[in-house]
């Protein structure tokens, strides 16, 4: 039997806990025994937490769970205030804020208007009783929000401080008056506009200052902002771990130091933090302000391609009342107020929405039929009118737009790349320039052009290379006649100047969705109208909605009966527009995966996600619709494994042994040596390599995740799919399981939008099969492979040895070879026939090599020729992948690995451990696409490619191919932050080797030929000769031109071995043939071996070699512990784990087996050392 005990696990006492209890939801046995589990497995979880409470206190072992039992008590009073308050229960989105605010976070409410976050944070400041503060924009709401809190017979200070009461104050107030409030520190402090305090500096060190947080704590924020912002411009290696020290270090002061017991709350903004202070604000209060962020949408979306005034007019007078016309941005002001007034001629009330707020109470009183303003973002057209009951529809006046001029715009080198390719000017060098930089050198250089100011170094030599490409632009301009257009702009010329136009997506999205607002709980309908003034840049726009996944489908004008939608607008604003309207149903859900990357890029896929930081954990809140339901969903990573068997000293390196089948599996946090950068897994802080005590450790992410676990509805664990993926999220579950009972887990096989969704869609329980294979090869690893390991580093007295179940049996394999290849050692003559077919023939000496090279004469002679059928490879696996990987980029699979996982991250292929050739469906449909708007649609034949299971092929996730992909790179340079020229020589690997896995059979033309050395050799050989036609289109064959008759050959004379060394995709293939290992394990198997000395790499051609200490550790091991190291034991005991996760074999015997095997250990190790002694 297998118990897995899991150190600071106990929601109490912090301490060790089964996995069965923490499962359950329980204590340890210390803090609560004698308890049936499974009747505890029953309870809904409020109501267990109160029981465990009400236990744990009349055992007197209560300590940690009073803040769980506290957080659910705070709420339900909370909840109970508010019911007496506002007459209604909260609805679900106010109870995870609730939540939230009982357990004293800091947090953003990044909600849009009409969702309740001001009577919610009303609620909460009377619930505090005093001592709040309530910060306010404008004196206007300043009276509205004092009005409110009287009505509620709230003690209120309007305008003026007392720490008795809630003090309601403007910012103004505070920035003018800040002498006077120098030692006021409320203990709840709500924003209502963060704009306020992410505009200026000054107010930033304001707030600090109110939320009593350490001048020490404000500077090392201010100074991380700084260096996080130098660090990915950083390339000498030395250096960068140096400022990731820096930053590790500085990021432990501020969380040690930053002891603010006010608790900050802030409703969402309309503008992002740019300066230092601002920036730091974040790592000090634990989340950035943000955007607010799109919940859903419920609009009719159209267009009309004809853009008059008429047309304007005659869609008023059709849909009445409730218009908002929002002007594109080029239009000036007096358009603006001309069309007022021909709305007002033809009897159509209309008023100017451009500044103040009057006009707002007058359009929702009746008294005006539309509103007039600019389309632009911050506008308060735009972004600051919400009439959920009066407006109805918006009319776009053009499409929304930037515009500037395109000598200013080609500063910025992104864009000056984008016109260069649309010109077809030579734009390599400055394509090249674009992928070697960061955004933030990039930027730097942009301000400096545009500044007319120098830089230093390799950026001036960048500067002056980009500023020479403008001035090429500039001369080629004076030729151009009319505009012309890109991929995702246009360029218009005004009179005898140059504009670059791109559509502005979030003016739309913003402004579109004034017409559709939550009201009596439900979505009204709204209806969105373009009237287009520019066809191409329409097109561009709608492009750009899609690809950024907003839920936005444009019918024509024409299509729609305006008056038949005229009366559903109405329809769904009437007083039971819940069934007219589409009602919101939203929950709360933490999805956790295994890399930061990966969460942010999850996160960015539905929108723009807002950002908190839990304990130096960065989360990120985002908004996913699926099955009717909006999830506000918390994402955050696990950064890997957050528990691994421990190395102290609990008993056989953290395996206690009870009996033949019995064990107990000890796990602890992870830590990292900030001193020496070594991870170590130890209930100790003290690094056991280097001494140090300054670390970072898994605890961090532990804690974050029972904070998060406790504030939603439901969890979903998303870690990689594959059984280590599946121990990962069984870990999760043992953490947050006392604190949620809604566990998932989901598993996807791309980073794409639609396999995020699909996932949702099906989640499952954990695998335990999964889990136990996993524990059983970690048990394997610790009682055999730990062994071994010591025995080594006893032997040879040497720290740096190790042997492990794959590794021995490779490394005999590669010191086989490099025998072999010795044995046959002498001189070799090299031949070449032809470019890629050469004899080799061997020597003994030198001289005989020297002697046989002398006037030697080849004739060829083509003897037949046959034409046949080349069909393609299948997409890749893991292993198929390393091998090519080293063959046409010579890179080895420790890199391979890294940088298919980076791409796997960024959403741009498939999971890349695998071991199946099997294409999807998608898969299919990706490469159709692709042959298609590529004009080889004739060429398609979609192959599925082996039959389907768990895991698919390693293929692209969408139809882009290399240069595709640099374009997107270059038009969104922050969300491919180090992508290298390295990732995009791998994907162009991937994508071509799967887009010609979709293609026909090439046709080939093969050779035969006899090759006479001297009249006294002969060699018969077959040589492809030409391919034409199929997949040879995109994938590269190598061909041979070889030339008849007599030919003078290219001759080397070297000293070899006709016995081939390994290189890396020998020993891959090698290890797949004969079972050792799974394709994840492969990379990390050649680099122990390398790390500790027993192979070494060949400086030009990377052949494996094993050396002297390598030699003498392999003939230690096979002769004292053979039957432990061999090929077949390491093949078998792989195969049985493989049959644990499949649930074919019981995990317990194979337990029984290794146990065995541990004894064979020690019994092994204590004869060689008497055989020695005897010896």
């Amino acid at each position: 039997m297998i118990k897995l005990k899991y150190y600071y696990g106990c929601p109490n006492c912090g301490g060790p806990i089964d996995s069965e209890r923490a499962l359950a939801g329980l204590p340890c046995d210390k803090c609560l025994s004698h308890v049936n589990i499974s009747e505890f497995e029953r309870i809904p979880l409020e109501d267990k937490i109160k029981l465990i409470y009400n236990l744990l206190v009349r055992n007197n072992s209560l300590k940690a769970y009073w803040d769980t039992y506290l957080m659910i008590e705070r709420s339900e009073e909370i909840i109970r205030l508010f019911e007496k308050l506002i007459k209604n229960s909260p609805w679900s989105l106010q109870r995870s804020w609730i939540k939230k605010l009982a357990m004293g976070n800091n947090f953003i409410m990044s909600a849009p208007t009409g969702l309740g976050k001001t009577t919610t944070l009303l609620v909460y400041s009377v619930y505090t009783g005093e001592n709040a503060l309530y910060l306010v924009p404008t004196k206007a709401l300043q009276e509205q929000i004092c009005d409110k809190l009287s009505k509620f017979n709230a003690n209120v200070a309007c305008g003026k401080v007392d720490e008795t009461k809630i003090s309601v104050l403007t910012v103004n107030y505070i920035n003018k008056n800040f002498e006077q409030l120098k030692n006021y520190r409320p203990a709840f402090i709500a924003v209502d506009d963060a704009d306020a305090i992410i505009k200026s500096g000054k107010t930033t060190d304001k707030i600090v200052e109110l939320l009593g947080i350490p001048q020490e704590a404000y500077e090392s924020a201010k100074k991380l902002v700084k260096l996080k912002a130098i660090l990915p411009a950083l390339v000498n290696d030395e250096k960068r771990q140096e400022l990731i020290s820096e930053i590790n270090k500085l990021e432990t002061t501020i969380s040690l130091s930053n002891v603010s017991t006010t608790q900050l709350v802030v409703a969402s903004a309309t503008v992002r933090p740019k300066g230092i202070k601002q920036k730091a604000l974040k790592y000090l209060i634990g989340f950035e302000p943000s955007t607010i962020q799109i919940y859903s949408r419920n609009i009719i979306d159209s267009y009309l391609p004809s853009f008059t005034d008429e047309n304007l007019l005659n869609i008023i007078q059709t849909l009445g009342r409730g218009g908002l016309i929002l002007v594109s941005k080029e239009y000036s002001k007096a358009k603006i107020r001309e069309l007022a007034e021909k709305l007002e001629r033809n009897g159509i009330r209309s008023s100017l929405a451009i500044s103040g707020r009057r006009f707002i109470s007058d359009f929702s009183e009746g008294k005006v039929d539309v509103l007039i303003g600019s389309a632009n973002y911050y506008g308060v057209a735009v972004r600051g009118i919400d009439e959920p009951k009066a407006l109805r529809y918006v009319i776009f006046y053009g499409v929304p737009k930037f515009r500037m001029k395109l000598l200013d715009a080609i500063k910025n080198p992104y864009v000056l790349l984008k016109i260069m390719k649309s010109l077809s000017l030579d734009y390599q060098e400055l394509e090249k320039i674009i992928l070697h930089s960061s955004p933030n050198e990039l930027n730097a250089i942009s301000l400096a052009i545009k500044k007319g100011e120098h830089l230093d170094g390799k950026l001036e030599e960048v500067l002056n290379k980009i500023e020479s490409k403008i001035e090429e632009v500039r001369e080629h301009l004076k030729s151009l006649g009319e505009g012309f257009f890109g991929e995702d702009f246009i360029i218009s010329k005004v009179d005898s100047t140059y504009y670059y136009i791109v559509p502005d997506v979030m003016t739309y999205i913003q402004g579109s969705g004034r017409s559709s607002r939550l009201y009596n709980g439900a979505l009204t309908l709204g209806l969105s109208i373009i009237l287009v003034d520019d066809q191409k840049l329409f097109e561009i726009l709608y492009n750009k909605l899609r690809r950024f996944s907003y839920d936005v489908n444009f019918r024509r004008l024409s299509e729609l009966n305006l008056s038949e939608i005229s009366q559903k607008l109405d329809e769904s604003r009437s007083s039971n527009n819940a069934e007219n309207g589409k009602e919101l149903k939203i929950k709360t859900a933490l999805m956790v995966v295994e890399s930061p990357t990966k969460a942010r890029t999850i996160a960015r896929m539905f929108g723009v996600p807002s950002q908190r930081i839990i304990g130096n954990v960065p989360v990120y809140e985002t908004i996913i619709t699926y099955n009717d339901t909006i999830w506000i969903t918390e994402i955050m990573a696990s950064k890997g494994h957050i528990y691994d068997v421990t190395v102290d000293d609990i008993g056989t390196y953290g395996i206690e042994i009870h009996d033949e089948k019995s064990i107990t599996v000890n796990y602890t946090k992870i830590s990292k040596c900030l001193s020496c950068g070594r991870t170590f897994t130890s209930n100790s802080d003290t690094c056991p390599y280097c001494g140090s005590t300054q670390s970072v450790s898994s605890l961090s992410v532990i804690n974050a995740l029972r904070k998060l676990a406790l504030e939603v509805d439901a969890i979903f664990i998303a870690t990689d799919p594959d059984y280590e993926g599946e121990k990962i999220a069984y870990d999760i579950a043992v953490i947050v399981s006392p604190y949620n009972s809604n566990i998932y887990r989901i598993t996807y096989h791309e980073v794409t939008k639609n396999a995020i969704l699909a996932a949702l869609s099906n989640p499952r329980k954990i695998d335990i099969n999964a889990v136990y294979s996993q524990v059983v090869r970690r048990v394997e690893d610790r009682l055999i492979g730990f062994s071994l390991s010591n025995i080594l580093k006893s032997k040879f007295s040497d720290r740096n040895h190790g042997a492990g179940r794959v590794q021995t049996p490779v490394l005999g394999l590669i010191l086989d070879k490099t025998k072999r290849y010795k044995e046959r050692m002498g001189w070799i003559v090299d031949i070449g026939i032809s470019k890629n077919y050469r004899i080799k023939k061997l020597f003994s000496s030198k001289a005989d090599a020297e002697n046989y090279s002398k006037n030697i004469k080849v004739e060829v002679k083509k003897i037949s020729e046959k034409v046949d059928i080349l069909n393609p490879l299948p997409p890749y696996t893991t292993d198929s992948l390393l091998e090519d990987a080293y063959e046409k980029l010579r890179l080895n699979p420790v890199i391979t690995i890294k940088l298919a996982q980076d791409l796997f991250e960024r959403g741009l292929i498939t999971y890349h451990r695998t071991d199946s050739t099997h294409v999807s469906s998608l898969g299919i449909s990706i490469a159709k696409s692709y042959m298609e708007a590529k004009g080889y649609s004739g060429e398609f034949v979609g192959r599925s490619w082996g039959s389907s299971g768990a895991h698919e092929a390693i293929r692209p996730t969408r139809p882009l191919d290399a240069e595709d992909l640099k374009n997107e790179i270059i038009s969104n340079p922050r969300l491919y932050l180090g992508i290298s020229n390295l990732h995009i020589k791998l994907y162009d690997l991937i994508f071509r080797r799967f887009i010609a896995s979709q293609m026909r059979p090439a046709k080939v033309t093969i050779g035969k030929y006899l090759v006479s050395i001297n009249s006294a050799e002969s060699y018969s050989v077959e040589l492809r000769t030409k391919v034409e036609g199929g997949f040879s289109i995109i994938y590269s064959i190598p061909v041979n031109d070889i030339a008849e008759g007599v030919i003078v050959p290219e001759i080397r004379i070297y000293k070899g071995s006709l016995e081939y060394l390994y290189t890396y995709s020998n020993v891959i293939q090698l290890m797949k043939e004969l079972n050792l290992g799974r394709p994840s394990t492969y990379s990390k198997t050649l680099s122990n071996l390398l790390r500790h000395g027993y192979i070494i790499e060949s400086k030009k051609r990377a052949y494996l070699i094993a050396s002297s200490r390598g030699e003498k550790v392999y003939s230690y091991l096979s002769k004292y512990f053979s039957h432990l190291v061999s090929v077949k034991r390491t093949a078998d005991l792989l195969n049985k784990m493989d049959k644990i996760a499949l649930g074919e074999i019981n995990a317990d015997d194979v337990i029984h087996e290794i146990l065995t095997d541990t004894e064979t250990v020690v019994q092994a190790s204590i004869n060689s050392s008497q055989l020695e002694q005897n010896v």
